[in-house]
């Protein structure tokens, strides 16, 4: 079987881990979990307050603070 090499964007959400407290787009967010969209692209599921949702890891890498 042929080893799959990690890919830029997963590597990159790499630092972020379940639980962490993050700011995105200038509220609170807690990390639920890293997953991959149906795409393939690296994502993260966001819990705030009042929501839950998955984001692309490049739209999060570029919101985040």
């Amino acid at each position: 079987m042929e080893k799959i090499d990690p890919q830029p964007d997963h590597l990159r959400l790499s630092r972020f881990n379940p639980g962490q407290q993050v700011r995105f787009q200038g509220k609170p967010y807690t990390i639920q979990r890293r997953t991959t969209l149906a795409s393939g692209e690296a994502a993260v599921v966001l819990q705030g307050e009042k929501d839950q949702f998955v984001i692309g890891a490049s739209k999060f890498l570029a919101g985040i603070s």
